[in-house]
């Protein structure tokens, strides 16, 4: 299998440069793809800047969109880079998702052992159960995402007769197929739902084989282990990223981390 890079930045050129310079020191002939979702003005700025570590630099189609649509639609937006440059870009089968505030201290090739060709890896992916329906932001009884939620239930239910459970995910580190973004392009309404639920059981609904591998992701805000992988602004400590490379099999994988390394 080919896998590739996707580098998904927006902001702060300098660490940009230094994500990409580790990336390159690690996995020097991996293919590194970089789409680029902030302001359009700077975007030339980024692009001198960046180039020489890269392959491809691709400007979003949804760069205008505002702020918050684009947190919240980061799968869109991943999905507008295949459609629009990716799916033409011919040495990948897999792509892995690399955000700017991530620390990859390894060779990514090696992060996924005996991954196949054709499977998906959504860190943190889990069945969405009752415990995490209640507590959960995107779902909680009340809140005000809930509607967004029982709406996306009830498109699957009607165009891909889907009355199962939903899974969920934190979507911090991913890995997508050639597979998955073709058959992700016949949705027809792609905004409905989060992106934390949608995509891992849109994937199950397209019956995409799950990669699974524990990658240490803090599901609960509450939980005070420290993990490798958060998806809140909580930046991994500089002393526990080196005790995990003291170790022969600790993790190389870190988010976020807002400093230069």
């Amino acid at each position: 299998m080919k896998l590739a890079i996707l580098f998904w930045f927006y902001k702060e050129p300098e660490i940009c440069i230094n994500r990409l310079q580790i990336i390159r020191k690690h996995n020097p002939n991996i293919k590194i793809f970089a789409f680029y979702g902030g302001d359009i003005k700077q975007s030339t700025k980024y692009k001198k800047a960046l180039s020489q570590y890269l392959d491809d630099f691709y400007i979003s189609f949804k760069i205008t969109k505002p702020k918050a649509w684009k947190w919240i639609n980061g799968d869109l937006m991943i999905l507008d880079w295949y459609d629009k440059r990716g799916k033409n870009l011919t040495s990948w089968d897999s792509v892995v998702v690399v955000q700017w505030d991530m620390l990859v201290l390894g060779n990514v090739i090696k992060q996924f052992p005996k991954i196949k060709k054709n499977e998906i890896f959504i860190s943190g992916t889990r069945v969405l159960d009752t415990n995490i329906e209640r507590r959960w932001h995107w779902t909680k009884f009340g809140g005000k995402k809930r509607n967004n939620y029982l709406a996306f239930k009830k498109y699957i239910a009607n165009h891909y007769n889907y009355n199962k459970k939903l899974l969920c995910s934190l979507f911090i580190l991913e890995v997508f197929p050639r597979i998955f973004f073709e058959k992700w392009l016949t949705v027809r309404n792609k905004e409905i739902g989060m992106l934390e639920y949608k995509i891992p059981t849109l994937a199950s609904i397209f019956k995409i084989p799950f990669y699974k591998r524990n990658f240490g992701v803090l599901w609960y805000s509450g939980d005070t282990k420290t993990t490798p992988l958060n998806a809140q602004e909580i930046p991994i400590e500089k002393s526990y990223i080196d005790s995990q490379l003291s170790r022969k099999n600790g993790f190389r994988i870190f988010h976020p981390y807002f400093k230069k390394w």
